[in-house]
């Protein structure tokens, strides 16, 4: 057994080794068991390979009893000799484990064809991801300290079975008095009568903080007892009044069978054919992106995978001041990937992927349903024409491939969709779901006279209840091959010129320029486009063929460049950043941001200003969004998506999508 996040409490579930998962009777042609043995050299960890790891760390006097694996993933071969493998052919298969013991921070490198390690290093100065054991004894210290007893004692509570203590990260240490310690802080919320939304009573103004190693409590903070709300929200459907009739069943179905073929993690659909591993820290890994034209395999990305995401809470008081997450390198994604539902997550007729992943013992789990894969027609056209001066019309519809997961980091559910066309675009999509994080307050409604204090920093979303404003901003990792490794970036600026002659007096032309240099773009993306163009490649018009980055939501932070969380968070400065390619160089806030106070990740990378002209390169874009919350928010947010595209340009001679077949209307078919 493990523990995994289920929407915002930490709940049993049953994750067993992988050898002994038994499928589900009610989708089992659907789901994809893990595999013993790799049979791609993407693939991720299979359990074979983990326990396998742990011997040989094990073997290797590495890892004793007190010791606790924090990441075990695949280590990646080098691109050269996956770009030129083909199956059947043989591989090599690496692990990177984290690992804690005793205090400390070790990274190993593991082969485990060899069974050897080629790596052992002390990472000092630096804080692993959370485990999941230590998220649930963090909120157990609290319940220990006198203190803290002192203070719930205030607010009339001295019964704490129903007192559930959130543990959070503490954003960038800066007292040298705390440097090297393992902190989460600890707020709690009363769980009295709560169903499904455990946030609806916090506990104001009350936290502590917590030494993981130690496991002692470093410090308590009371900031005064404030009423706590009232009433028991819930989201459930016997709760929400039950006033529209259901409707009439809506689905999307495929009975003449799948057009997905999933194999092993290569998948296949339509044109498209790449490759899909899960692993604990990023989730959903997305390599080899090729489309078929006429019968070539070409090379549009090579990895694309979620980096980071950052999300700071816009509150200065001491509660709330620190609430500056990093959900994928101080949680993990994939840690928490919550199981997918056919027929409400994801379409009955879904393909399921399993995340098997390292528990902290250096044991295989199962995380069942990770990732669902499904096509859906889109109920829009893909392209269409109706000529009026010869009466005749030609429309094809379009449908999509989808490939999602839905981590849920606390009271966030997220879904990241990878989704795939019939004209060669592949979108990128964030939605946001789940619940609100709140704030106990004084106020019921806005007429109360602490109102104006009480909602300067968000929405009272329920009396004496408090949504507080926040960002997010989620980067994702493109490392884009376009007909191969050897590429550049340009951008085409668009550059007005005034006529002097003529009825006209001004029109716009591109202007083409290669980015020679890595590092943030500071041209405004409503100002240019962006596209990643082949150095070896041109279409039949003799242009470069290329793909273009198609902006969607691109919000930045406002945050001060010398504010603590902003420092560790420079990623989140600009929407899109250009790096030359480096094999290590995956997590946008770098390898270890938890409790980081020094400037890592792309920042540091580009500094160097290494030339990417002609070369691989790597595309950093992020989907930045403000939440200012409202009243419809709670006590359950309706789904709100952003996202980007991939869009090719030239890359094609012509409309890629021209030989989609008409519908064919069953009775002209017989």
């Amino acid at each position: 057994m493990a523990l995994i996040s289920r929407h915002g409490g930490w709940a049993l579930t049953g994750l067993v080794a992988a050898v002994l998962v038994a499928p589900l009777a009610s989708h089992a042609e659907q789901r994809m068991w893990p595999q013993v043995a790799a049979m791609h050299p993407m693939d991720g960890l299979t359990a074979d390979e983990i326990r396998s790891a742990s011997d040989i760390l094990r073997a290797a006097g590495k890892f004793g009893d007190t010791t606790r694996v924090v990441s075990m993933a695949l280590e990646e071969c080098p691109k050269d000799e996956v770009r030129a493998w083909r199956p059947g052919q043989p591989f090599a298969r690496r692990a990177v484990a984290t690992l804690l013991a005793d205090g400390h921070l070790y990274e190993a490198r593991i082969d485990l064809a060899a069974r050897g390690l080629t790596g052992w290093e002390e990472i000092r100065d630096h804080q692993a991801a959370l485990t999941i054991d230590e998220l649930i004894s963090a909120g157990d210290l609290p319940k220990q300290d006198p203190r803290w007893v002192a203070a719930m004692a205030k607010r009339g509570i001295t019964d704490f079975s129903h007192v559930l203590c959130l543990p959070l990260t503490t954003g960038p240490v800066t007292d040298p008095e705390l440097k090297g310690r393992r902190l989460l802080n600890v707020p709690c919320v009363d769980t009295t009568g709560a169903g499904n939304n455990l946030w609806g009573k916090p506990i104001e103004n009350l936290f502590a903080q917590v030494d993981l190693n130690a496991k002692t409590v470093p410090s308590v903070t009371d900031l005064g007892v404030v009423p706590p709300p009232a009433s028991t929200p819930s989201h459930a459907y016997a709760d929400s009044g039950e006033y529209r009739k259901p409707p009439k069943p809506v689905e999307i179905s495929a009975p003449q069978g799948s057009n997905v073929k999933v194999e092993s993690g290569q998948v296949r659909w339509d044109n498209w054919s790449f490759h899909v591993r899960l692993e604990p820290r990023v989730g959903a890994v997305l390599s080899l992106i090729r489309y078929d034209d006429h019968g070539t395999l070409r090379d549009i990305v090579y990895e694309m995978s979620a980096s980071e995401m950052f999300v700071p809470y816009m509150d200065p008081a001491l509660s709330w001041a620190f609430r500056a997450y990093m959900d994928i390198g101080e949680y993990g994604f994939g840690v928490l990937a919550s199981e997918l539902r056919p027929g409400e997550d994801c379409p009955a007729n879904a393909h399921f992927l399993d995340l098997t992943i390292s528990d902290t013992k250096g044991m295989p789990v199962v995380s069942k349903g990770a990732v669902c894969i499904f096509e859906r027609p889109t109920g829009d056209p893909i392209w269409r024409h109706s000529e009026l001066l010869n009466n005749t019309a030609e429309v094809r519809p379009n449908n999509e491939l989808v490939v999602r997961m839905a981590p849920v980091v606390g009271n966030y559910d997220y879904l990241v969709d990878y989704v795939f066309d019939r004209a060669g675009n592949i979108d990128v999509r964030l939605g946001a779901y789940g619940i609100d994080a709140t704030k106990g307050v004084a106020s019921r409604t806005l007429s109360d006279p602490t109102a104006a204090q009480d909602t300067a920093y968000g929405t009272l979303v329920d009396e004496r209840l408090l949504a507080v404003n926040h960002d997010h901003y989620m980067t994702f990792r493109i490392d884009m091959d376009v007909d191969g490794a050897a590429n550049r970036l340009v951008e085409d600026r668009f550059s007005v010129r005034r006529l002097d002659e003529g009825q006209r007096k001004s029109l716009w032309q591109v202007d083409t320029s290669p980015v020679e240099t890595e590092g943030p773009i500071t041209m405004p993306l409503n100002a240019a486009q962006f596209r990643v163009e082949s150095t070896a490649k041109t279409n039949k018009q003799g242009y470069r063929t290329s793909y273009q980055l198609m902006p969607g939501h691109s919000d930045v932070s406002l945050l001060a460049k010398d504010d603590p969380i902003q420092l560790r968070a420079g990623f989140s400065a600009y929407t899109l950043w250009a790096s030359a390619y480096a094999k290590d160089e995956k997590y946008a806030a770098g390898v270890y941001p938890n409790e980081n106070a020094e400037v890592d990740g792309l920042p540091k990378w580009t500094a160097a200003k290494r030339p990417i002209e002609d070369r691989d390169l790597v595309l950093w874009y992020t989907v930045g969004f403000r939440h200012v919350p409202r009243a419809e928010d709670w006590p359950v947010m309706p789904g709100l998506w952003h996202g980007f595209r991939l869009r090719p340009f030239n890359f094609f001679d012509r409309n890629p999508a021209l030989d989609v077949p008409p519908v064919v209307d069953a009775k002209d078919a017989k």
